[in-house]
């Protein structure tokens, strides 16, 4: 095993402690709250939010949206159109309800979580490990993306340190699956 390796196990181990500590309920209240639910939710518009404007309905709204502003005519319309207003719009709408949905969400969770039985204790723990987990994940895969956007020798450097993980940093690294949401951005800007 590499340094990595060890590196990722200890990091495991850590957040997985902490998420059962801390528990589902109140980790789903600290992660969603202020700026960082805020930072939460745009990092969630960000992920799928390529895969949404994919969807056929999306798209077909937003290009009703082109076309209603095309028929306006006029100069403002058209500068419209060239930035295209449409995605920022859909990224807009995308964001307030991921907002919604994430308060809704925590209020359910924390009332359903916090009754004072012992399976629902258990039940709150294990939930509190998978979702500190899940964060992590994540966070470890925006962070291979942007490495992966600084590119050139810290790139290759980075990825050679990685080389030969037992647990597949490497692979992941190699093919972080939020690489081809730029690709999706940049199609869908263009």
């Amino acid at each position: 095993m590499i340094i990595a390796d060890w590196v990722a196990l200890a990091l495991v181990l850590v957040v997985g402690v902490v998420g059962a500590l801390v528990g589902f309920g109140r980790g789903l209240e600290v992660l969603t709250s202020g700026i960082v639910g805020i930072l939460i939710s745009i990092f969630i518009c960000y992920s799928l939010g390529g895969l949404i404007m994919d969807l056929g309905f999306v798209k077909e709204l937003m290009n009703k949206f082109v076309i209603a502003l095309a028929n306006k005519h006029n100069g403002f319309c058209n500068f419209l159109i060239k930035i295209h207003i449409e995605v920022v719009v859909f990224y807009i709408v995308l964001l307030i309800v991921v907002q919604l949905a994430r308060w809704l969400l925590t209020k359910l969770v924390r009332a359903i979580l916090e009754i004072n039985n012992i399976v629902f204790k258990v039940f709150n723990k294990i939930l509190g490990v998978i979702l500190f987990l899940a964060v992590f994940i994540l966070i470890v895969l925006f962070v291979f993306q942007i490495i992966a956007w600084i590119g050139g020798s810290t790139a290759y450097n980075f990825a050679l340190k990685l080389n030969g993980s037992k647990f597949g940093i490497d692979k992941l690294f190699l093919n972080n699956p939020l690489m081809s949401l730029k690709e999706r951005f940049t199609y869908a800007v263009n």
